[in-house]
């Protein structure tokens, strides 16, 4: 990958996925023993979808048809969830 080719939104992208892989790698190194996994997954939690929701924000503005406000394109179904009220015996 040519990254002098990338176009500053590209670019953003690139700059923070370094940033968070950097943030993952002081979070497995400095996690006391046996709680790698743990920090590193507190660290996404904290940075990983933050740099997923400004790359959703970003490939959402550059589209005009992304920020049109309206119905649906097609019908949605309601979906059908089981009545959480107990069956009560039947009365004779």
């Amino acid at each position: 990958m040519d990254f002098s080719q990338l176009s500053p939104r590209e670019r953003l992208v690139a700059e923070q996925a370094i940033e968070t892989l950097r943030a993952l790698d002081k979070a497995a190194d400095e996690a006391p023993h046996g709680k790698g996994l743990a920090c590193m997954e507190a660290c996404i939690h904290d940075k990983g979808f933050g740099l997923l929701r400004s790359m959703m924000s970003s490939a959402a503005s550059a589209r005009t048809e992304a920020q049109k406000k309206g119905s649906a394109c097609g019908p949605v179904p309601a979906v059908e969830r089981p009545n959480s009220k107990p069956v009560s015996p039947a009365r004779f």
